[in-house]
């Protein structure tokens, strides 16, 4: 989608009534309909609601519009039952905590809403100290990992391990944030701390809670490693944030995600109804290299220990 594009339909998402239809009616103007883009088709299902339905009424191209929506919300349907399938075989392995991130939690966090949000890809998060039953139990139902999973203090520094399985890709997050690695293990017990339960297709789905979830959001993901091309501004429209405490999320941004600030204010320069907010002080994390210090006399204790050991068995 081109930034011009990306423009209008963000403001089309976002403007007041009269400047989202001036905004969708450019668009339209500046598209061939049968020569839609692939981000462009993917934002439409987020614009479906009365809006939507006022903008078609005179456009003739309003059927081939609206089953880009129903396609959308059908592909939903499959990604969710799927994403279901796996919650089943890592909770049946000893995984607790399984929660739905990524466009598929977006997706059930506004099935209160008429907008749907594609799921382009499968996230979720388990406890790093279930990953290893994960693996092996997801390689028993046919799952490959692409690459080498992470073991260890490695697991510091990185969030996630990607598996296949006939062209489908799942990526098993133990963190949702790439924060520095001092930080990795608290960041990974805060967004444990809280979550919604919600209902779709007669289950019951774990979801982060609001304030985590815009965390998520406002981190974003480099384009190489995700499939997903809905813009953040239009996602983070979408969170809910009536019961995010702000005082509370200001420190978690500050500790975790400091550029959620920057975006928070390009979201209010867009006329989104966030508050202002202003980044606290917080006290320093300790300095990479202290921390690669004490990782190499853990090291080098490990390996005394063990020709400490072995001199003994041979005595």
């Amino acid at each position: 989608m081109s930034e011009f594009s990306s423009h209008l339909l963000l403001a089309a998402l976002s403007g007041s009534d009269t400047e989202a239809t001036a905004s969708w009616r450019e668009w339209r103007r500046s598209v061939d309909i049968q020569n839609i883009s692939w981000p462009e088709l993917q934002f439409i299902p987020i614009l479906n609601g009365r809006r939507l339905d006022m903008w078609l009424s005179d456009d003739l191209a309003a059927g081939v519009l609206k089953g880009i929506v129903r396609r959308a919300w059908s592909e939903a349907q499959v990604k969710l039952a799927f994403a279901r399938e796996v919650e089943h075989v890592l909770t049946q392995a000893g995984c607790a905590s399984v929660t739905v991130i990524g466009p598929a939690g977006s997706y059930l966090r506004n099935l209160h809403l008429q907008t749907v949000r594609p799921i382009s890809e499968i996230r979720l998060l388990i406890p790093r100290q279930h990953l290893p039953r994960a693996c092996e139990a997801l390689k028993a139902e046919g799952w490959q990992p692409c690459g080498e999973i992470s073991r260890g203090d490695g697991l510091d520094w990185s969030t996630h391990a990607l598996f296949l399985r006939g062209g489908t890709g799942l990526y098993l997050h133990w963190r949702v944030l790439n924060v520095h690695a001092p930080q990795a293990r608290e960041c990974e017990r805060e967004f444990l701390s809280d979550h919604r339960i919600v209902q779709a297709m007669g289950a019951r789905y774990r979801i982060l809670a609001p304030g985590h979830a815009l965390l998520e959001i406002l981190a974003g993901r480099a384009g190489h490693e995700s499939a997903d091309v809905i813009p953040w501004q239009a996602e983070a429209s979408m969170v809910p944030r009536d019961d995010i405490d702000w005082i509370r999320w200001t420190h978690l941004a500050a500790r975790f995600q400091p550029q959620a600030f920057d975006r928070i204010s390009t979201l209010r320069a867009m006329g989104i109804d966030f508050p202002v907010l202003h980044r606290p002080e917080v006290f320093p994390s300790p300095q990479p290299a202290r921390w690669e210090v004490l990782r190499t006399c853990k090291r080098r204790a490990g390996r005394w220990a063990r020709r400490l050991l072995a001199v003994l068995e041979r005595n």
